[in-house]
């Protein structure tokens, strides 16, 4: 199976998961969002502090706050995906959807 396969096959077997129950899916994403989004907080909070405290510039100050912005961001594509689902999920065809699923050999 060449990678392009197996990827379409990973991303229709989650969307059809997703369209079956996208409510319980919708809460684990926004407490991911949410979680991601304060340990960023805590991350940039801390580098900004530990920079204000010492004066001086120090290599482990930017590498947290450089990954205070990962988690901030990857919070905010998760808050932005679960806010966004509820406007797109009626332009997605569940039936389409599943037809391809069995199609590509995965039951459910």
């Amino acid at each position: 199976m060449t990678p392009d396969a197996k990827f379409e096959r990973k991303v229709v077997s989650d969307l059809a998961r997703f369209l079956a129950d996208d409510g319980a899916l919708l809460r684990r994403w926004r407490l991911i969002a949410n979680a991601f989004i304060l340990s960023g907080a805590v991350l940039w909070a801390f580098a900004i502090f530990a920079f204000a405290r010492d004066g001086g510039g120090s290599w482990i100050y930017a590498a947290v706050a450089a990954l205070g912005g990962v988690c901030l961001g990857i919070g905010l594509w998760f808050s932005t995906f679960a806010k966004q689902w509820p406007l797109v999920r009626p332009f997605v065809d569940a039936e389409k959807v599943r037809q391809r699923r069995l199609e590509l050999g995965d039951p459910g």
